[in-house]
């Protein structure tokens, strides 16, 4: 009985699995044709060729084609969030991260968007540009607990403003993703380099508040 018990519970979290897989294709395949052809280039069929679905199925999970750009570049902009400023990871790792990225060529916006194609959709969908500037909110407080977790530990000086701190390197990702798309030469080392002295703190404490309070 427990066999079949547990061979029904299975069939149910695959039946609920089956939408979420052909939601994911529909975006993978929109953001693969999107970056090569922008965002008006790849018609709804060409979409759902190379996705390997029909429109019915596409209409399943998208009420209309501004819905799935919507979704390509939300999901884009979530998986650089979640890739790169980890909520665990003190703020020398998340510029190395940024720079990982950048020398790997998984920016900009984790190869699904380019910046100019993320702004376009933004001035087109008023619910997209809340949702964009909702995540830039999340990345700005997600950087700033970084800056004061560092600070905790010793690494960033504690006379650096977290929320001034987070406020500007957002800024710099930003412009990074301008010159990426643009061709323009980025030294990224050098500019982590710089960040990394301009943030640290004083060699004398860098044992971290705990070992100084000790």
């Amino acid at each position: 009985m427990s066999r079949i018990v547990a061979a029904r519970r299975a069939k149910k979290v695959e039946r609920k699995r089956v939408p979420e897989k052909t939601r994911a294709g529909l975006i993978e395949a929109a953001s693969r044709l999107f970056l090569r052809e922008g965002l008006d280039g790849p018609s709804l069929d060409a979409i759902c060729e190379e996705a390997g679905y029909t429109r019915g199925a596409f209409y399943v999970h998208f009420g209309s084609r501004d819905e799935l750009v919507s979704a390509v570049v939300e999901t884009a902009m979530n998986q650089l969030l979640d890739a790169i400023v980890r909520p665990d990871e003190d703020l020398p790792a998340i510029i190395s991260s940024f720079v990982k990225a950048l020398a790997e060529g998984r920016l900009p916006i984790a190869g699904h968007a380019r910046i100019s194609q993320v702004l376009e959709a933004c001035a087109r969908s008023w619910e997209l540009r809340v949702k964009f500037l909702a995540t830039l909110v999340t990345a700005r407080q997600r950087v700033a607990e970084a800056v004061r977790r560092s600070q905790a530990n010793g690494v960033v000086r504690e006379s650096a403003r977290p929320d001034a701190i987070a406020e500007m390197l957002l800024a710099l990702v930003l412009g990074v993703h301008v010159a990426v798309q643009l061709g323009a030469p980025f030294d990224a080392q050098g500019v982590e380099a710089e960040l990394r002295e301009m943030l640290a703190a004083p060699k004398g404490a860098r044992g971290g508040r705990r070992g100084s309070d000790a």
